[in-house]
């Protein structure tokens, strides 16, 4: 891993832990987020969502950006857990910035929660398409398959090769009888 990865992987994954430990620890806040957007939760076909519910799901979402930004950041499945967290900053971005609840300054302010939200997720996703210098899956198996080809050409050459000295090799003997015979 290069000094850049190691240090910039836990840096990322900062955000997402401290968020996730915020959750867990004052899921009021973000309940009072979601009861911003129930009545569109509702024309979804999702909601209204209880506070209880909310509080559970708050608490466990904070768990799982804990879990996923830690692993994160000491590089345990770090493709995996750069997915998740990923994924859970875009779900969560649509409920933190109701940019369609909201107009004048309230308005600016979603839309610079939005656009720190993409930039953590677009470098999450960075995080996640990082192969630490390994070929990608397709590389290899287009790499395997030249590869198969040019044993199968050797293959061919040596197989040639041997019939030709196995025919010299029965003209030696038949000599050899011949010349044992006379």
């Amino acid at each position: 891993m290069s000094i850049i990865t190691g240090l910039a992987r836990p840096l990322l994954a900062v955000p997402f832990v401290l968020s996730g430990v915020d959750a867990v620890r004052h899921p009021d806040k973000h309940v009072d987020a979601v009861e911003r957007i129930n009545p569109t939760l509702e024309q979804m076909g999702v909601g209204p969502l209880s506070e209880g519910t909310v509080t559970k799901a708050t608490r466990a979402l904070g768990g799982v950006r804990i879990v996923a930004g830690v692993c994160m950041a000491l590089g345990k499945k770090p493709r995996l857990s750069a997915l998740v967290l990923a994924k859970t900053e875009m779900a969560l971005a649509a409920v933190r910035n109701p940019v369609w609840l909201s107009s004048g300054e309230e308005r600016k302010k979603h839309m610079a929660g939005l656009a720190a939200s993409a930039g953590l997720v677009g470098g999450a996703l960075v995080a996640a398409g990082d192969r630490r210098g390994k070929p990608s899956l397709g590389w290899r198996l287009q790499h395997h398959r030249s590869h198969k080809e040019d044993l199968s050409v050797l293959a061919d050459r040596y197989e040639a090769e041997l019939e030709a000295q196995k025919a010299k090799l029965s003209e030696k003997i038949a000599k050899a009888k011949e010349k044992a015979k006379s």
